[in-house]
């Protein structure tokens, strides 16, 4: 490996003229014959790695934009090197890229497999064919401020790491690639610079649309400097040998917080945020049909219904368990409506609908029978889990059954004919018309549910196999994909997830230790979706006036380039079960992070968030934007657009499935999720003594979980009635018994 500082001057975006110096990782001084600074650099030696601060001094003003660069370079590169800018390029985003209109959708030629290479729209990549190729990205485009490559055939990797703001200074992250000379170079500059070309969405100069471009022109520039002036640029390089592509995002996962970590906050309860979402849902979204919508504009078919996904038949769930009146009537007139309006004879149900007519997924012009199959699978998986609490609390389910069990044995059809699930198929004709996609994966944990409700354990079986699919196909190779309906196939955080929460399941189901490693490796790939530190964001936007904490939330997928409040759409209880199956309190640490994320992005009536519509969401809305990102332009950084979306149902999951506070007797954790203070005063055989405390400006309600993490049933399917519910004013300090 070697190392090199550089000075790039510039006009606008383009280079004008640059210096590089080859560097060794030692204390040392370097001077720029071309550029009237020189730079100092001090080293510390870390585990596995060092950390370079290097500061660069002026001795004159410079006369043109400039910029500041480290540079690690590694020889012998091969295209089969697995590289990754976390949250935004996995494996190099090494896929066919098409300049496609959005929302995109490609399908493969007739006489095509289901199974050819992967497609993504026009976003920054590394190219499969060309010898060289670039990949240019601002700190804020990422979950954590780093670059890095995993090369199987020497087992080793690599990462360059850095602080996302230098000074005043968004940093950038550039891969150059040059198979020519078998060379790349992983580089951490200040100020970033795309050069030349940047990445935007939006509506194209080109005359092609609005769509992703990878190609359109960068707005970036250098910075001026003036004599005596002075900048640090911060930067860590790990080496690790002997490791396998899992033990590597272990590794960077274990890394990313070397230089920056988040500080804990207080802003908004869990009740709070979920009876404002449930009273916004009570007013705006249950439609006259009878079913609970998806987004409050009826007029838009989209808004209406779309199964699993962003909310259809997943927002009846919480309402199921929480509420003892309407909204519980609601949400079952909500399953009732499903499975007599919009199941199709098959046994799928149908992926859009409004005012009585049926839509296709993947584009305006497919017919109605098409269907993405992840919004299925999702849809499945939380009507079983709706399933088991009417039957743990003695309410009918015999209407629900059959029509349940239809939709589980089509599953099972479609696995038996093509051994895999694909992304879009025709429900009528039950053929995959899009495949190679791990956008389905989520019918794993559904199906595993499904043995156990139905006792069948051919849906066990075809679980186990799928299972194995995904893994083999998918996670094996650090990559996970084409769950949104609207990526193609682009890697995204959603199918990490719901192959977490799948494996989660099916280790539950099964108790064979194979799911619980592959459980364990598929979470470390779906951490680097969640940012990683507080992004600063620009002093006059909105995010910045409202106090926002951007750690914790998780980017969408590598095309739709902003970060969200929670995983869409989950709830992410499966750290709390992995936790509890195998006693790393590290899952409980993640989970908070998501989780205590999420609240701060609810408009309240007493607090409504301002868009930049200059409107402001109505209480109970919560915006799917968190933009670290310029992916939409510069001036959208720290601000939210209006309308309704899925963060609500993610809202609406955490009160319900994770406790504020958690306590585990078994081996005497306590960890608080929810926006209060909580503090052991005495442990007790069979007890716990708790002070709690409510830091907030909200009166809340709280709830507590007493458990013991070796009680396999203790916490399964559903277990908010487990639950204790402590009432905490504003400013309240009260103490506590928790009994096991």
């Amino acid at each position: 490996m070697r190392y090199s500082l550089m000075c790039k001057s510039f006009t606008g975006s383009e280079v004008l003229d640059f210096e590089k110096i080859s560097v060794n990782l030692e204390n040392n001084q370097y001077t720029f014959s071309q550029f009237p600074c020189r730079a100092s650099m001090t080293t510390q030696t870390l585990k596995h790695g060092k950390r370079l601060d290097i500061t660069l001094s002026f001795h004159e003003d410079t006369t043109y934009p400039m910029n500041f660069s480290f540079s690690m370079e590694a020889e012998q590169w091969e295209k089969s090197n697995y590289v990754l800018m976390p949250g935004a390029v996995y494996n190099g985003n090494r896929f066919v890229s098409v300049p496609l209109e959005y929302p995109p959708y490609y399908q493969p030629a007739e006489n095509c497999s289901f199974s050819d290479a992967e497609v993504i729209t026009s976003i920054p990549h590394l190219d499969i064919e060309k010898m060289q190729s670039q990949i240019s990205l601002l700190s804020g485009d990422m979950t954590s401020p780093l670059c890095g490559f995993y090369d199987s055939n020497g087992q080793s990797g690599s990462v360059l790491l850095g602080e996302h703001q230098c000074g005043s200074y968004y940093s950038g992250f550039t891969i150059n690639e040059n198979q020519t000379d078998r060379e790349a170079s992983f580089v951490l500059s200040v100020p970033g610079v795309r050069e030349t070309n940047a990445y935007f969405f939006g509506d194209q100069n080109d005359g092609l649309g609005f769509r992703p471009d990878a190609s359109a022109p960068s707005q970036d520039t250098g910075a001026f400097f003036k004599q005596g002036e002075t900048l640090t640029l911060t930067a860590c390089v790990f080496h690790w040998q002997q490791i396998t592509l899992p033990d590597f995002f272990k590794l960077v996962n274990d890394a990313k917080t070397t230089l920056e970590n988040p500080t804990n906050f207080y802003s908004v309860p869990f009740y709070k945020a979920y009876t404002s979402i449930k009273d916004k849902y009570q007013k705006e979204n249950f439609t006259e049909e009878g079913y609970y919508s998806v987004g409050t504009d009826w007029n838009i078919h989209q808004q209406c219904w779309q199964a699993g996904w962003i909310g259809g038949g997943i927002n009846s769930y919480p309402l199921l368990l929480e509420d003892s009146s309407e909204a519980r009537q609601r949400a079952l007139s909500t399953l009732r409506f499903i499975f007599s309006r919009l199941q199709h004879p098959s046994g799928w149900v149908f992926g859009m609908y409004g005012n009585g007519k049926f839509y296709g997924d993947g584009g305006d012009s497919n017919p109605d029978t098409i269907l993405l199959v992840r919004k299925d699978a999702d849809l499945l998986y939380f009507v079983l889990k709706q399933l088991f609490w009417l039957s743990d609390n003695d309410h009918s389910t015999i209407e629900f059954e059959q029509p349940v069990k239809s939709l589980c044995d089509a599953f099972v059809r479609l696995f038996h004919k093509y051994g895999q699930l694909g992304q879009f198929i025709d429900i009528a004709t039950e053929e995959i018309v899009v495949g190679n996609s791990a956008g389905a994966c989520m019918a794993v944990g559904a199906l595993a549910l499904a043995s156990e409700y139905f006792q069948c354990t051919e849906y066990r079986d075809v679980a186990e196999q799928l299972g194995e699919y995904y893994y083999n196909n998918y996670v094996k190779k650090g990559m996970l994909n084409g769950c949104p309906g609207e990526i193609c196939q682009a890697p995204d955080s959603e199918a990490a997830f719901a192959m977490l929460e799948s494996y989660v399941q099916l280790y539950e189901t099964t108790r064979k230790s194979i799911w619980l490693s592959y459980v364990e490796e598929t979470y470390e790939i779906a951490m680097t979706w969640v940012m990683s530190y507080d992004f600063v964001f620009p002093a006059h936007s909105t995010a910045a006036k409202r106090g926002v904490h951007s750690s914790g939330t998780v980017f969408a997928n590598a095309q739709n380039k902003h970060s969200a409040p929670g995983i869409c759409t989950l709830s992410g209880n499966c750290l709390l079960k992995l936790y509890r199956f195998t006693g790393n309190a590290k899952y409980l640490h993640d989970l908070h992070a998501i989780t205590h994320s999420l609240p701060q992005f609810v408009s309240l009536a007493e607090d409504p968030e301002l868009t930049l519509e200059k409107k402001y969401l109505p209480a109970g809305y919560m915006n799917e934007r968190v933009q670290t990102s310029d992916w939409e332009g510069k001036e959208t950084v720290g601000e939210f657009l209006y309308g309704s979306n899925w963060p609500e149902v993610s809202m609406l999951l955490t009160f319900v499935e994770i406790p504020g506070v958690y306590v585990d007797f078994t081996s005497r954790t306590l960890q608080v999720f929810d926006h209060v203070e909580c503090l052991v005063t005495q442990w007790n055989p069979d007890s716990v003594c708790l002070e709690m405390y409510n830091p907030t400006a909200y009166s809340t309600v709280v709830t507590l979980l007493a458990d013991e993490r070796t009680d396999a049933q203790r916490v399964t399917h559903n277990y908010f009635e487990k639950m204790k519910h402590v009432s905490l004013t504003a400013g309240q300090r009260i103490q506590i018994e928790l009994k096991k």
